[in-house]
């Protein structure tokens, strides 16, 4: 519990990071001092405490009363409960849980930063994918039931279905990123679990993608309202043409099933929660 608890304080730190990474990638610097966005504030450690300077700003800016996106609580506290939950893990000493926060905080930036601009960044999913491999390989070989070959053909296989339908569409169903960060995926969670991954996110994204297409104007004011930019392709609506980033839903039947593996509970629960 203690080892959990650490390992969450730690995520938020690292959630706050993520967060600057995010909005910085592509656009300057990681370096410099954070700031607001509105009036070029210069934020003070008392505005930079992970969730909790959110909300005790209720969400604005000390100055100019400007909107902080609600963005940033979320990351944090969505690296924490993942951190802790890799910390709790059973079965894995301290430099294994390590190596799988930092996978972990991987996805969570590629799921947002795709969230944002429906883009994966090289450079993200091929940490990604290396990582996984490097990582994950030594524990599935271990099984004396996974073959180095099977194994090593695992990313492969989880990516081709993605890489068929960029290749076939042109680039208009799928993105070459999704197929790349999918290749991590099958080396992350191993020849079977890889490819349901995968599956798992098509069902995930077709039932999330409906939702998004009925009228929900009162839902989409609030997201504007706090702060949430995403899908900065869509043009202000989301019609059947709207680009919908599959790279989020990758991430989250990834990060489920992967959970389930880490804590020796049965995938197929797994995937009753997932779907």
């Amino acid at each position: 519990m203690l080892t959990a608890l650490l390992f969450g304080l730690f995520g938020l730190i690292v959630g706050s990071f993520l967060n600057v990474l995010i909005i910085r990638h592509g656009v300057r610097s990681l370096g410099g001092r954070s700031a607001c966005m509105t009036c070029g504030r210069q934020l003070t450690w008392t505005d930079m405490i992970p969730v909790v300077s959110w909300i005790m700003l209720s969400g604005k800016c000390r100055r100019c009363f400007a909107r902080i996106s609600i963005q940033y609580p979320l990351v944090e506290a969505m690296t924490a409960v993942l951190f802790a939950l890799i910390g709790g893990a059973p079965s894995f000493d301290i430099l294994y849980k390590a190596l799988f926060c930092i996978i972990g905080a991987i996805l969570i930036a590629i799921a947002v930063y795709d969230l944002r601009h429906t883009i994966i960044p090289d450079a993200w999913a091929y940490t990604f994918s290396a990582l996984t491999l490097f990582v994950m390989g030594p524990l599935f070989l271990l099984d004396p039931s996974v073959s180095f070959i099977l194994y090593v053909c695992s990313g492969p296989i989880a990516a081709l279905p993605l890489f068929l339908l960029w290749l076939v569409s042109g680039g208009r169903w799928m993105g070459l990123g999704d197929a790349k960060l999918a290749l991590g995926i099958g080396w992350l969670l191993g020849p079977t679990l890889g490819i349901t991954a995968i599956f798992a996110a098509f069902v995930v994204g077709a039932l999330i993608s409906v939702c998004i297409l009925l009228p929900l104007p009162r839902i989409l004011r609030w997201l504007h309202t706090h702060g949430i930019t995403f899908m900065e392709n869509a043009g202000g609506g989301f019609t059947m043409t709207s680009e919908i980033p599959f790279g989020p839903f990758l991430v989250f039947s990834c990060i489920t099933l992967w959970l389930s593996l880490l804590y020796g509970i049965d995938p197929t629960l797994g995937l009753g929660l997932l779907l």
